[in-house]
């Protein structure tokens, strides 16, 4: 069973306690396994003890068919029998939260799943293409390939967003 669980940025509960978003945990497959991204994007280096390797079953990464036909980042699609490698992430705090819903923006939306760590199964939540807004190609999509072809102008486009409160279109 899975539920959905966006929220835009704008409209999250600031009252959520501490607690309660520190426990949630954040499955990345794709350009915030980068970690010049992820910086860019928490606002901060994540400490070791806030990331594990992770793997999610029944999930192939695919390329995402932007809207002007570029592929710069990735989409999770159900495939039986496949697996996608990845990054456990413990945030710290509530903004950590609210940050990685902006950067997704209403491309995607979150879901739980668990996924496999060296210590067990953990529940995670993982952003998902939403409904009728994002396509796959053919291709699947990888990180060495894409750092190569389109990480320096990703980080120049992410060095220049600078309202992490409202969604910023991936590039």
């Amino acid at each position: 069973m899975d539920y959905t669980v966006y929220v835009p940025p704008h409209k999250m509960d600031q009252s959520a306690s501490e607690s309660n978003i520190s426990a949630m945990r954040f499955f990345f497959y794709g350009t915030l396994c980068d970690p010049d991204v992820l910086r860019l994007v928490l606002g901060y280096q994540p400490a070791r003890r806030q990331l594990a390797p992770a793997v999610l079953t029944g999930f192939r990464r695919k390329a995402a068919l932007a809207r002007n036909g570029g592929r710069t980042y990735p989409v999770l699609l159900p495939a039986p029998g496949s697996q996608v490698r990845g990054l456990l992430f413990t945030p710290r705090g509530t903004a950590d939260g609210r940050r990685l819903a902006a950067y997704e923006g209403p491309e995607y939306i979150t879901r739980h799943r668990l996924v496999q760590t060296k210590l067990g199964p953990c529940r995670a939540q993982l952003f998902l293409p939403a409904p009728g807004i994002l396509r796959a190609a053919l291709a699947d999509w990888h990180l060495p390939a894409w750092r190569r072809r389109y990480k320096a102008a990703f980080m120049r486009h992410l060095q220049h967003q600078n309202d992490w409160d409202m969604p910023c279109a991936n590039p």
